[in-house]
Formats: structure tokens, sequence, C-alpha cells
């Protein structure tokens, strides 16, 4: 009479399992910090959590002043940058993304964008991308960097201005797309 008790409710427990299980491995893929490579070996580690702080009040840690100063960008810049948000329908942002197009763009982000090890970083991208659309059909840097599907993200500061180039070339035409 147990089995039988436990083997009708099996389905509940199975599916209970599973969403307990994406729970915890969703909150434990998601980007805790971002390692900057300055220059040469000089890397700096900044906590999502704290540019999304940035972001929203303009607070800094010392290694995101250090970091602005170093760079000598303008922190006013940076925060409009990080929340900037752009319409961006799922659907159509999931198909330009796997285009030729899209796998071009990715695939010159992650030159600059990385994982760790540089182990699949368009397709970590990709998915970061998509993630961020996903619930509000709208992206931002800052929601990006938040749902980049691994532990770290690194970024190589010194090829930054070339690959926005490359993206702002091809910016005019994605935007038709997406909406």
């Amino acid at each position: 009479m147990q089995l039988q008790n436990l083997l009708s409710r099996s389905p509940l427990i199975i599916l209970g399992a599973l969403a307990g299980v994406m729970i915890s491995h969703q909150r434990a893929i998601a980007t805790s910090k971002i390692v900057i490579d300055i220059v040469g070996p000089i890397k700096a580690s900044i906590k999502v959590q704290d540019l999304r702080l940035f972001a929203e009040t303009g607070k800094t840690t010392k290694t995101i002043s250090q970091a602005l100063g170093i760079s000598k960008v303008n922190p006013n810049q940076v925060r409009g940058f990080m929340t900037l948000e752009i319409e961006a329908d799922v659907v159509n942002l999931g198909k330009l993304l796997y285009s030729n197009i899209g796998l071009n763009i990715t695939k010159g982000i992650a030159e600059v964008i990385q994982t760790r090890h540089n182990y699949e970083s368009d397709k970590a991208l990709r998915s970061a991308l998509i993630l961020a659309a996903a619930d509000d059909n709208r992206i931002s840097v800052l929601e990006i960097l938040e749902k980049y599907p691994t532990e770290e993200m690194h970024i190589d500061v010194s090829k930054i201005n070339q690959i926005v180039e490359k993206v702002q070339e091809t910016i005019g035409n994605v935007g038709e797309i997406l909406n």
C-alpha cells in the first residue's frame, strides 16, 4: 500500500526535485565576479553586486575606483552604459545570435569577454544575452554581466575599443532585426 501511494505521488516528487535542482543550479552558475585584465599580469576583480550598486547609485568600491582611474573613463558614462536598456524580442534575438552575423558578433566580443579559461566564451555570451532578454524582452550590459553563465567573467581591457567599433558597425542592421 505504501509503495502504491509513493508511486502515485512520484510525478510530484520528481517534479519537485527537478525544480530544486534547477533553482540551485541557476544560482550556482551566475557570475559573481568579473576579473579585468588591465595590463599584462595586472588584474582586478570586481564583484557583480558592487557593479550593480555603482551603476544604480554611483557608489564605488576601491577596486572600481582604481579601474576607472586606470582606464580614464568618465564614471557617469560607464554608469549610463551599464544601465542603458535596449528592447530585444527574445525570439528574434535568439534567431539573430544563431545566424552567421550573430555568430561573428559573439565570437568577436568573446575576444574581450571570456570565461575563465576562454573555453566556449562565445556560447556563454550568447546564453547571457538570451537570458537577459528572456524575462522582459530588454537587455542591458549590467543584466548581461549578471546572467553570464560562469562564476567568473574575464575582460581584456586592451581590446575593448577594437570590439566596440566592430559591434557599432553591425548594430545599425541589428536593431531592425531585434524588434
